[in-house]
């Protein structure tokens, strides 16, 4: 049988808390208005809900249009003279920020390239390694509305370091054929040489 419960004896505007005996829910209801069903597997809410903290597992919260940085792709360079991020999505993404760690090859004279699908490669580091003892170091940021990229570079430093004082040219160019309509990016070295070294991550910004 159902059970009803208010909060107020006469007049309007009151909340009125009913069990209707036959699905289980208890609903709370504010002028025959449902506000808020609570059932076993969790509550159901039509309004604006207020609190201190909130605490849980987020990830299926929608309509969030805060911005953040994921992990795109992850390249080991360690072989072959070409590598690609595969099939990435960047719909929604408003920069790139890649990460080049001790990046090197046996060659000496390539210099380290990077090719959006659909678009034109450009060179990120003007210079090479030039020594199979040798790397290159960088943080590129890309932005993928005008192209405009940001690539302090440091080369001719030692392989896997792990700590280096902090020096090198900086550098800025640009490739608009990197948007985030591109769903794939090669990085090569435009004089073949073959890779033996180092590892790329590439993070999408919001």
């Amino acid at each position: 049988m159902a059970n009803s419960i208010n909060s107020i004896s006469t007049g309007t505007g009151g909340l009125q808390s009913i069990a209707d005996g036959t699905s289980g829910n208890l609903l709370i209801q504010k002028d025959a208005g449902t506000i808020a069903t609570f059932s076993a597997t969790g509550v159901v809410v039509s309004g604006v809900v207020a609190a201190t903290t909130l605490t849980g597992d987020g990830s299926a919260l929608t309509g969030i249009s805060s911005g953040g940085m994921d992990l795109i792709s992850t390249i080991n360079t360690t072989s072959g003279t070409s590598h690609t991020t595969g099939t990435i999505s960047l719909t929604g993404y408003k920069q790139l920020f890649m990460s080049f760690y001790s990046i090197g090859s046996s060659g000496t004279a390539g210099q380290l390239q990077m090719t959006p699908n659909g678009g034109s490669a450009n060179i990120l580091f003007p210079v090479s390694s030039g020594s199979s003892s040798q790397a290159q170091y960088t943080l590129v940021t890309h932005d993928l509305g005008s192209g405009v990229m940001t690539a302090p570079t440091r080369v001719g430093m030692a392989r896997n370091l792990t700590v280096h004082t902090a020096e090198g040219p900086g550098g800025i160019g640009i490739n608009t054929g990197l948007t985030a309509s591109t769903t794939s990016i090669v990085f090569a070295y435009n004089g073949g040489e073959t890779f033996d070294v180092g590892q790329i991550l590439i993070y999408g910004i919001k």
